[in-house]
Protein backbone atom coordinates (compact mmCIF):
# COMPACT_ATOMS: atom_id res chain seq x y z
CA UNK A 1 0.00 0.00 0.00
CA UNK A 2 2.93 2.33 0.73
CA UNK A 3 4.19 1.92 -2.82
CA UNK A 4 0.77 2.92 -4.25
CA UNK A 5 0.67 6.08 -2.08
CA UNK A 6 4.19 6.98 -3.18
CA UNK A 7 3.28 6.53 -6.86
CA UNK A 8 0.09 8.61 -6.43
CA UNK A 9 2.02 11.33 -4.60
CA UNK A 10 4.64 11.38 -7.38
CA UNK A 11 1.91 11.65 -10.04
CA UNK A 12 0.20 14.47 -8.14
CA UNK A 13 3.49 16.36 -7.80
CA UNK A 14 4.35 15.84 -11.48
CA UNK A 15 0.87 16.97 -12.56
CA UNK A 16 1.08 20.07 -10.36
CA UNK A 17 4.52 20.94 -11.72
CA UNK A 18 3.38 20.35 -15.28
CA UNK A 19 0.28 22.51 -14.80
CA UNK A 20 2.32 25.31 -13.23
CA UNK A 21 4.78 25.10 -16.12
CA UNK A 22 1.98 25.38 -18.67
CA UNK A 23 0.45 28.33 -16.83
CA UNK A 24 3.73 30.25 -16.87
CA UNK A 25 4.55 29.21 -20.43
CA UNK A 26 1.15 30.29 -21.69
CA UNK A 27 -0.16 26.72 -22.05
CA UNK A 28 -3.43 27.66 -20.41
CA UNK A 29 -4.59 30.94 -18.92
CA UNK A 30 -3.50 32.08 -15.46
CA UNK A 31 -6.95 33.66 -15.02
CA UNK A 32 -10.34 32.35 -13.98
CA UNK A 33 -13.01 32.81 -16.67
CA UNK A 34 -15.71 31.58 -14.27
CA UNK A 35 -14.88 34.46 -11.94
CA UNK A 36 -15.19 36.94 -14.82
CA UNK A 37 -11.45 37.33 -15.37
CA UNK A 38 -10.29 37.89 -18.95
CA UNK A 39 -6.98 37.48 -20.81
CA UNK A 40 -6.57 41.28 -20.98
CA UNK A 41 -7.57 41.88 -17.38
CA UNK A 42 -10.25 44.29 -18.65
CA UNK A 43 -13.97 43.83 -18.05
CA UNK A 44 -16.23 42.38 -20.73
CA UNK A 45 -18.31 43.98 -22.12
CA UNK A 46 -16.45 47.27 -22.60
CA UNK A 47 -16.20 49.96 -25.26
CA UNK A 48 -13.09 50.64 -27.34
CA UNK A 49 -12.55 52.10 -30.82
CA UNK A 50 -11.06 50.93 -34.10
CA UNK A 51 -7.41 51.95 -34.46
CA UNK A 52 -7.21 51.90 -38.27
CA UNK A 53 -9.41 52.70 -41.27
CA UNK A 54 -9.18 49.23 -42.85
CA UNK A 55 -9.86 46.34 -40.44
CA UNK A 56 -11.09 42.84 -41.25
CA UNK A 57 -13.86 41.51 -39.02
CA UNK A 58 -13.68 37.71 -39.12
CA UNK A 59 -16.11 34.85 -38.45
CA UNK A 60 -13.83 33.46 -35.71
CA UNK A 61 -10.73 34.25 -33.63
CA UNK A 62 -8.01 33.40 -36.16
CA UNK A 63 -6.77 34.56 -39.59
CA UNK A 64 -7.99 31.25 -41.05
CA UNK A 65 -11.63 32.30 -40.56
CA UNK A 66 -13.36 34.11 -43.42
CA UNK A 67 -13.74 37.89 -43.40
CA UNK A 68 -17.33 38.93 -42.61
CA UNK A 69 -16.88 42.70 -42.60
CA UNK A 70 -14.26 45.22 -43.59
CA UNK A 71 -14.46 48.20 -41.25
CA UNK A 72 -13.47 51.45 -42.97
CA UNK A 73 -13.98 54.02 -40.18
CA UNK A 74 -11.03 54.73 -37.91
CA UNK A 75 -12.31 55.65 -34.45
CA UNK A 76 -15.58 53.74 -34.80
CA UNK A 77 -16.79 52.76 -31.32
CA UNK A 78 -17.22 49.02 -30.80
CA UNK A 79 -18.21 46.91 -27.81
CA UNK A 80 -15.90 44.03 -26.83
CA UNK A 81 -18.25 41.15 -25.93
CA UNK A 82 -15.70 38.30 -25.66
CA UNK A 83 -11.96 37.80 -25.94
CA UNK A 84 -9.14 35.31 -26.29
CA UNK A 85 -5.47 36.08 -25.69
CA UNK A 86 -5.06 37.76 -29.10
CA UNK A 87 -8.58 38.24 -30.50
CA UNK A 88 -11.60 40.31 -29.48
CA UNK A 89 -15.20 39.61 -30.44
CA UNK A 90 -16.77 42.98 -31.13
CA UNK A 91 -20.23 44.35 -31.75
CA UNK A 92 -20.44 47.42 -33.97
CA UNK A 93 -23.04 50.23 -33.73
CA UNK A 94 -25.29 48.40 -36.23
CA UNK A 95 -25.29 45.22 -34.12
CA UNK A 96 -23.00 43.15 -36.38
CA UNK A 97 -20.62 40.85 -34.49
CA UNK A 98 -17.17 39.74 -35.67
CA UNK A 99 -13.66 38.94 -34.42
CA UNK A 100 -10.70 41.32 -34.79
CA UNK A 101 -7.10 41.08 -33.61
CA UNK A 102 -6.41 43.04 -30.43
CA UNK A 103 -3.81 45.20 -32.25
CA UNK A 104 -6.64 46.65 -34.35
CA UNK A 105 -8.33 48.20 -31.29
CA UNK A 106 -7.63 51.39 -29.39
CA UNK A 107 -8.57 52.04 -25.76
CA UNK A 108 -9.52 55.61 -26.70
CA UNK A 109 -13.23 56.12 -26.06
CA UNK A 110 -15.38 57.36 -28.89
CA UNK A 111 -19.10 57.54 -29.47
CA UNK A 112 -21.29 57.79 -32.53
CA UNK A 113 -24.19 60.25 -32.62
CA UNK A 114 -27.55 58.47 -32.49
CA UNK A 115 -30.18 61.22 -32.05
CA UNK A 116 -33.45 60.07 -30.51
CA UNK A 117 -35.62 62.82 -32.07
CA UNK A 118 -34.12 65.10 -34.68
CA UNK A 119 -31.42 64.21 -37.18
CA UNK A 120 -28.84 65.87 -34.92
CA UNK A 121 -27.64 66.06 -31.32
CA UNK A 122 -27.21 69.39 -29.55
CA UNK A 123 -23.71 69.86 -28.08
CA UNK A 124 -24.02 72.12 -25.04
CA UNK A 125 -21.63 74.38 -23.10
CA UNK A 126 -22.21 72.39 -19.87
CA UNK A 127 -23.82 69.15 -18.76
CA UNK A 128 -27.34 70.59 -18.65
CA UNK A 129 -30.12 70.99 -21.17
CA UNK A 130 -30.51 74.60 -19.95
CA UNK A 131 -27.10 75.75 -21.24
CA UNK A 132 -26.41 77.25 -24.64
CA UNK A 133 -25.88 75.09 -27.72
CA UNK A 134 -22.25 75.13 -28.90
CA UNK A 135 -22.82 73.04 -32.05
CA UNK A 136 -25.02 70.34 -33.54
CA UNK A 137 -23.74 66.84 -34.28
CA UNK A 138 -25.33 65.00 -37.21
CA UNK A 139 -26.48 61.39 -36.98
CA UNK A 140 -23.54 59.00 -37.51
CA UNK A 141 -20.74 61.45 -36.66
CA UNK A 142 -17.96 59.94 -34.52
CA UNK A 143 -16.89 62.00 -31.50
CA UNK A 144 -14.16 61.53 -28.91
CA UNK A 145 -15.43 61.12 -25.34
CA UNK A 146 -13.21 63.18 -23.03
CA UNK A 147 -15.12 63.24 -19.73
CA UNK A 148 -18.17 61.69 -18.09
CA UNK A 149 -20.85 62.92 -15.71
CA UNK A 150 -24.04 61.09 -14.80
CA UNK A 151 -26.19 61.07 -17.94
CA UNK A 152 -23.79 63.33 -19.88
CA UNK A 153 -20.58 62.97 -21.90
CA UNK A 154 -18.13 65.70 -22.77
CA UNK A 155 -17.15 65.19 -26.38
CA UNK A 156 -14.81 66.65 -28.94
CA UNK A 157 -15.84 66.84 -32.59
CA UNK A 158 -13.50 68.74 -34.89
CA UNK A 159 -12.81 72.13 -33.34
CA UNK A 160 -15.86 71.90 -31.05
CA UNK A 161 -15.96 70.63 -27.48
CA UNK A 162 -19.09 70.36 -25.36
CA UNK A 163 -21.58 68.14 -23.54
CA UNK A 164 -24.19 65.78 -24.99
CA UNK A 165 -26.69 63.47 -23.30
CA UNK A 166 -25.19 59.98 -22.99
CA UNK A 167 -28.45 58.56 -24.37
CA UNK A 168 -27.72 60.30 -27.70
CA UNK A 169 -24.38 58.49 -28.22
CA UNK A 170 -23.76 54.83 -29.01
CA UNK A 171 -20.65 53.78 -27.10
CA UNK A 172 -21.21 56.09 -24.13
CA UNK A 173 -22.72 53.59 -21.69
CA UNK A 174 -21.99 54.00 -17.99
CA UNK A 175 -18.32 54.22 -17.11
CA UNK A 176 -14.93 54.22 -18.79
CA UNK A 177 -15.03 50.41 -18.99
CA UNK A 178 -18.72 49.37 -18.89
Amino acid sequence: MGKVKAILASLALATTSLCAGYAFAGGFPPFNRLAGETPSGQPVPRFVSLKFSNINGRAGPDKDYPVRWVYKRKGLPVRVVAETDDWRRIEDPDGAVSWVHKRMLDGRRTGIARPSRDMRVAMRADASSDTRVVAYISDGVIVEITEERPGWRQVKAGRFKGWVPASELWGADNSRNP
